[in-house]
């Protein structure tokens, strides 16, 4: 008799687990788990009734699947400028934090203070940063799919400087401190960024903009 009990018991929880609607959301794979952004988004989708399920891929193939809607149904984080590249997709437009493009390098000599100012160098961009797509135009770079082969490609001596996300880099850095990889200040760009949802769901996106502003109000009190 106690296991029918203990059977119905696990039956009736995987039913109510599997009634549980999930939402892929595509996130870039130099993030980490604990990122600020993706707590938020959990949450959000929690008050929502949704369990959001983080699909980790480099940061351009994340945006093209988000964009495509087969495998993925929202986009973690992107800038408002990323709308151009996502032209299936629906900003949420409460902003979930910010992101920074950073020059790293070697050479602690080396001084950028813009954008153009990394055309006397040899650079290497992070395949994705579509800020930097806008702002390099008629530079020569090379795209790298991920930052530890940036570092090192940096380590080498194959690039002079790595135009990385910046927050991300650090984190990185942070976990091997002998690496003498520096960040070169000030950043190229901080900006706001936020949450993209596939247009055939955009009946979330007011759901999701309340939500968040409740949960950033409480976060602030």
């Amino acid at each position: 008799m106690r296991f029918l009990l203990l059977c119905l018991f696990c039956f009736q929880c995987s039913t109510c687990l599997a009634a549980i609607p999930q939402i892929e959301v595509g996130a870039s794979n130099n993030l980490p788990l604990d990122h600020p952004s993706i707590l938020l988004m959990e949450k959000a989708y929690q008050q929502l009734g949704y369990q959001m399920k983080l699909v980790v891929m480099p940061l351009e193939r994340s945006a093209y699947e988000s964009n495509k809607g087969q495998l993925l149904d929202a986009e973690l984080s992107r800038t408002e400028e990323a709308a151009a590249m996502l032209p299936n997709m629906l900003r949420v437009k409460v902003p979930i934090g910010h992101i920074r493009i950073t020059a790293f390098s070697r050479n602690t000599a080396i001084k950028i203070d813009n954008w153009q100012d990394l055309s006397a160098w040899r650079v290497d961009v992070l395949r994705g940063i579509y800020l930097a797509k806008i702002n390099m135009q008629g530079q020569s770079y090379t795209e790298v799919n991920h930052i530890p082969q940036a570092i090192q490609r940096l380590l080498s001596g194959r690039t002079d400087i790595a135009v990385l996300l910046g927050d991300e880099t650090e984190w990185l850095l942070q976990q091997d401190l002998a690496l003498p990889i520096y960040s070169i200040q000030p950043d190229l760009a901080k900006t706001e960024i936020f949450h993209y949802v596939h247009q055939r769901h955009a009946a979330l996106v007011p759901q999701l903009e309340a939500a968040l502003r409740q949960l950033t109000a409480q976060a602030q009190r």
